[in-house]
């Protein structure tokens, strides 16, 4: 009997072994860019996400510290459980992985269900970083408007909180921050700037300073193709 292509759910399964595989051997930090709108991925479909950011920095020199920038990279997969709620499961600069749920808070029969129309959206997660020294959760609410030729705006708030779970691991405060993003093209393939600041005060002495500006570029895909397989 031929083999058959297996399952978006199997396939997203394939996705979280493979993230957390990778995530084992890699080190890195938490995610501050949110690179999407408030709108859940359709049921039983499967979306996915790819951003690139700047991270404010410092290196350590003998005559002092110098100003940098670090890249950091995320890639989430997300897979519509209803028409209001989706899962999402992040690689967090390929050093962790962040499973997330989202919902959208407004009701199934809201004129505010309509594709083009201003949505809200709460989306909590949590998951290990920083190679797994780290555990971690976050909150983000996430304010979108409405899909036009010119493409669709969106802003949120994030708080983000990692503890120590090795005895070798520094202890960190909560970061709170706010981006501001906008999305080229359409619902189905988009991409964009999106810009974000935080106040972060680094354990890990990586910052000059407690307020970060953090610009990412965001590529986004819906009913993408997974491992090879086809939705």
């Amino acid at each position: 009997m031929p083999a058959t292509a297996p399952r978006p759910l199997q396939r997203v399964t394939l996705a979280i072994a493979i993230g957390t595989a990778i995530a084992v051997l890699c080190s890195g930090c938490i995610s501050y860019t949110v690179g999407m709108g408030a709108e859940t991925t359709p049921m039983g479909e499967t979306s996915s996400s790819t951003s690139l950011n700047m991270v404010p920095g410092t290196l350590k020199e003998s005559a002092g510290t110098t100003p940098t920038r670090r890249p950091s990279v995320d890639t989430e997969v997300r897979y519509g459980l209803s028409p209001r709620t989706d899962i999402g499961f992040r690689l967090a600069t390929y050093s962790g992985v962040i499973a997330t749920w989202k919902r959208q808070l407004s009701r199934p029969d809201s004129s505010k269900m309509i594709e083009n129309r201003a949505r809200t959206a709460l989306m909590i997660g949590g998951g290990l970083i920083n190679g797994a020294e780290h555990a971690a959760w976050e909150v983000t609410l996430i304010q979108s408007g409405r899909w036009s030729a010119a493409g669709q705006p969106y802003g949120a708030v994030r708080a983000t909180q990692a503890v120590a779970v090795t005895g070798t691991a520094r202890k960190d405060d909560p970061v709170f921050g706010m981006v501001f993003g906008y999305l080229l093209g359409n619902r189905e393939r988009s991409f964009g700037p999106e810009l974000g600041v935080y106040y972060d005060r680094s354990a890990l002495g990586l910052n000059t300073n407690r307020i970060l500006v953090i610009p990412s570029i965001v590529v986004r895909t819906e009913g993408i193709n997974l491992f090879g397989w086809r939705r």
